[in-house]
């Protein structure tokens, strides 16, 4: 599952945990937090061997029980493969989830159906065959967002800066035109039009003003929390209807006025400007 939803937003919206950096561990530290599990047929062995390689500090065993893409929120980049999780492991597991993990009774880990299997509801981890959606956001991935969000904000065109921070970045595969969403940060109308949407012709100056520049909102619709923006002032008639996670497509979409369905496909703003320098 590539989960578009809270992972991305959350982030943003409600703001990142401060959190203590990892680093290396002894395997022994936590060892009689691994019994609890161990002993029990209420959990998966997945989760089981989880813990485990969380208590022996072993990245490559992470790794191995992880489903890629792995999300992170936008601009960090995407883990894609087990060799990048494994010298991502210390980044991402720093010690405040090592020991939420560690103390986690077989009680803390509920199971939801399809969804598979969550840490404390879904607040940390989700679960399947393996993991594939990890929520937490440490103190060192958050300092980055920071630093990434700026950047990428003062590359756009200095008149639309102030105020947002950016969401996503897509391309059209067939227009080859670029889709930015960013979100509100300060303003009177915060919470409940808080996200434009910037689009930029194939051949357009990135570092310019976008050809369209739309204001709209966020929903979150069913119990998968599928995620759906609507720009333009009509919330009947919006100008554009974007999905990030659509249903019968594995990549986003966006819907425009004239009912006209492009495909998109994840890009990161970054990798396009240097491209076009």
């Amino acid at each position: 599952m590539y989960l578009t939803k809270i992972t991305v937003l959350t982030a943003l919206l409600a703001g990142l945990p401060l959190v203590s950096c990892g680093s290396k561990h002894n395997s022994t530290d936590n060892a009689e937090a691994q019994p609890a599990l161990h002993d029990t047929d209420s959990v998966p062995e997945t989760i089981k061997k989880l813990v485990k390689a969380v208590n022996d500090d072993d990245g490559q065993g992470f790794a191995n029980l992880v489903s890629y893409p792995l999300q992170r929120p936008y601009p960090l980049h995407d883990i894609d493969s087990p060799e990048e999780m494994s010298e991502y492991y210390h980044k991402l597991v720093d010690d405040s989830l090592r020991q939420v993990i560690l103390k986690a009774g077989a009680e803390k880990w509920s199971e939801y159906g399809w969804r598979g299997w969550s840490l404390d509801d879904g607040r940390y981890l989700w679960v399947d065959d393996n993991v594939y959606d990890i929520n937490y956001i440490s103190s060192v991935e958050k300092r980055d967002l920071d630093s990434l969000s700026q950047l990428e904000i003062s590359t756009i065109e200095p008149s639309i800066r102030e105020g947002w921070r950016p969401v996503m970045c897509l391309r059209g595969e067939s227009n080859g035109k670029i889709y930015r969403v960013d979100s509100r940060t300060t303003g009177e109308d915060y919470d409940t039009h808080h996200f434009r949407l910037a689009v930029y012709d194939a051949s357009k100056d990135l570092s310019s003003l976008p050809s369209e520049l739309v204001e709209g909102k966020m929903e979150v619709e069913g119990s998968a929390g599928t995620v759906i923006f609507m720009f333009g002032s009509s919330d009947t008639n919006p100008e554009y209807v974007l999905q990030p996670e659509a249903t019968d497509s594995p990549d986003p979409v966006i819907v425009n006025t004239s009912g006209e369905t492009i495909q998109l496909q994840r890009a990161y703003w970054h990798d396009l400007v240097k491209n076009k320098l």
